[in-house]
């Protein structure tokens, strides 16, 4: 009996910046959770004002309730100011969730997004990605743990990953 192969899942396009970061608004999302990503998002902070560009740090708050709601307005009018950005950090199942939803704000806006998670949360970041319609949302793959690393440690990962980052983006300095 023959068997037709299902057609493929393309999902939502992806976006690149596809050139230079000097003159853009680069947005950084936390949840105020991990003292780890906030340290590199703190560094990042920096280089991208080294390389021109002008970071927009949102604070992305709970998810459920009135609070939910306030997020969700938040994190939308965020999409709406920045030319691309990155969320994070997977590093729990709900964050990782959280991070996902956020970086599919941005790309269904039409700007290039970047999901941060730490390894043990790819494969939940890009099933996340998938159900979404975002099967090509580009993850940015950080080691694990993180958390609980010292502050120097953290500045030379957040240094080490900022090209990578730069990459997935389509961005140059």
């Amino acid at each position: 009996m023959p068997v037709a192969r299902p057609p493929a899942d393309v999902g939502a396009p992806s976006f690149t910046v596809d050139g230079p970061l000097r003159g853009r608004t680069v947005g950084l999302r936390h949840e105020g959770s991990w003292r780890s990503w906030l340290l590199i998002v703190d560094e990042w902070q920096r280089y991208l004002r080294d390389d021109g560009a002008e970071p927009e740090v949102l604070l992305a708050k709970g998810r459920v309730g009135d609070e939910g709601e306030r997020t969700r307005k938040d994190v939308a009018s965020w999409a709406g100011r920045v030319d691309c950005g990155v969320t994070g950090l997977g590093t729990c199942g709900s964050c990782t969730s959280n991070s996902v939803s956020d970086a599919v704000a941005l790309e269904r806006l039409r700007r290039p997004a970047v999901v941060a998670v730490c390894k043990e949360f790819e494969t939940h970041a890009r099933n996340m990605a998938s159900f979404l319609g975002h099967p090509s949302l580009k993850v940015l793959v950080l080691p694990y743990p993180l958390e609980g690393l010292p502050a120097g440690e953290l500045r030379d990962i957040a240094s080490a990953y900022y090209p990578r980052f730069l990459e997935l983006l389509g961005a140059t300095r």
